[in-house]
């Protein structure tokens, strides 16, 4: 995925990281500018409007960030400066070795595999997601949210990242793509079907099964994906603070 250099601002106790994201640039046509890191101090308005001439200077026309649920400074600041909630999340984590409720039998005539027709993979991501940052914005909408999965799937496709598919005879249903690092699996995106969402405990079991006891998989997950934060609660999984995702729209000149 494409990433760029950050850009910090500081001046006395204040700052912020920040850099172009050309990546939602590339699968979204927008320019989006992702805040990294912010200081709210006494000089932060002083940061916040060199940040602001940087975005309009390079045409910007979304800033995005997470912050903390417990920064009050932080988001009393951004909202009046015209920032809006798109996201509640989550992370989450959990030892594989304490992991509870895993489904170890066999799901008749479902086939696993790590491979798939990367068309089918894409329409399958573009169909499957209603919650996420981008899909939840209604200044973007569920088209280009839809669009930025199915080129997210496809990058992760052709890079170098585990991966299990889900097959009910030839039909592509589920899918899931994770790193390994040392002793901790990210998992960074993964779904079933809408069809199929009683499938789901048994496809992240599988998944599960495939990783070494010591293991720590984390994830981040959205607060208002009540099924996926259910399945996560019934494998035993620790739910960190939860963090705010705001978005400020750029008038175009």
């Amino acid at each position: 995925m494409l990433t760029a250099e950050p850009f910090n601002i500081s001046y006395g106790d204040s700052s912020i990281s920040h850099r172009l994201n050309h990546w939602d640039e590339r699968s979204m046509n927008l320019r989006i500018n992702e805040i990294l890191d912010l200081k709210v101090g006494k000089h932060f308005s002083k940061v916040y409007d060199e940040y602001c001439n940087h975005c309009k200077a390079n045409n910007i026309e979304y800033s995005m960030t997470r912050v903390n649920t417990d920064n009050k400074q932080a988001i009393s600041f951004l909202q009046e400066k015209g920032f809006y909630g798109v996201e509640t999340i989550y992370e989450v984590n959990c030892r594989v070795s304490n992991l509870q409720n895993l489904y170890h039998k066999e799901m008749k005539r479902k086939n696993i595999t790590k491979h798939c027709d990367i068309e089918d993979l894409c329409y399958l991501a573009s169909q499957m997601f209603n919650h996420g940052r981008f899909t939840e914005d209604p200044n973007i909408g569920k088209v280009l949210g839809d669009k930025r999965y199915c080129n997210f799937s496809k990058d992760l496709y052709g890079g170098n990242f585990d991966r299990m598919f889900m097959f009910s005879k030839k039909e592509l249903i589920g899918f899931m793509f994770y790193g390994i690092k040392e002793k901790r699996t990210e998992l960074i995106l993964g779904g079933m079907s809408q069809r199929y969402p009683h499938l789901a405990r048994g496809f992240w079991s599988k998944v599960f099964l495939e990783l070494p006891q010591d293991n720590i998989i984390t994830a981040t997950i959205s607060g208002t994906n009540i099924g996926v934060m259910n399945l996560y609660s019934h494998f035993g999984f620790n739910f960190a603070k939860p963090r705010f995702g705001y978005h400020k729209k750029w008038r175009k000149k």
